[in-house]
């Protein structure tokens, strides 16, 4: 079992300013949800990427095209009354911050020799002294294959959060031992 580094944010309105401001748009998006940025910014000059995970059952909102999603929803946070908790226009429907995106992963992109230290140093330091909420080493092959197993109908936000021992409140990502 091969176990990353691998620094957590849970998502809220001020994180996505803080990632459009240090990292800009991103490089990819998928129509899962997914928002990824792959930046020369870890210990070492490591490249880091940087992936924005939406809760379990995302279905895009119909009429956003996967590359305008977190446009969308900055300038749906930007208009809101209370960005964290209302609801504002995406597409053809409404949705709140809660409902695209879960968490913020941060891991090396080549697999390479980084530790969860470092990479927490390097991280709070790109995102102006931001520390993550949980930092350590998971499984991301494990995680993968129950996401696909369960067709995408599993957080891997909170499984992420769980592996790290900083499981979201109420929440448990309900990770099936063995075979999966």
């Amino acid at each position: 079992m091969a176990l990353t580094a691998t620094c957590v944010y849970r998502v809220d309105p001020a994180l996505l300013e803080l990632l459009d401001e240090r990292l800009g748009p991103p490089l990819d998006s998928y129509a899962r949800g997914w928002q990824v940025w792959l930046e020369d910014n870890g210990p070492g000059g490591a490249r880091l990427e940087w992936r924005l995970h939406p809760p379990a059952r995302f279905r895009m909102p119909p009429g956003v095209n996967p590359h305008d999603l977190f446009e969308v929803v900055l300038q749906g946070l930007a208009a809101a009354a209370d960005p964290a908790g209302d609801a504002f226009p995406a597409g053809r429907e409404q949705r709140r911050l809660a409902d695209v995106w879960e968490v913020l992963e941060v891991f090396p992109a080549d697999d390479g020799p980084v530790e969860p230290a470092a990479l927490t140093a390097a991280v709070t330091e790109v995102l102006a002294g931001r520390p993550p909420d949980a930092a350590g080493r998971v499984d991301h092959d494990r995680l993968g294959d129950v996401w696909k197993g369960r067709r995408g109908d599993f957080s891997v936000g909170a499984a992420l959060l769980e592996q790290l021992g900083r499981p979201a409140a109420g929440t448990s990502a309900e990770v099936p031992q063995g075979g999966g």
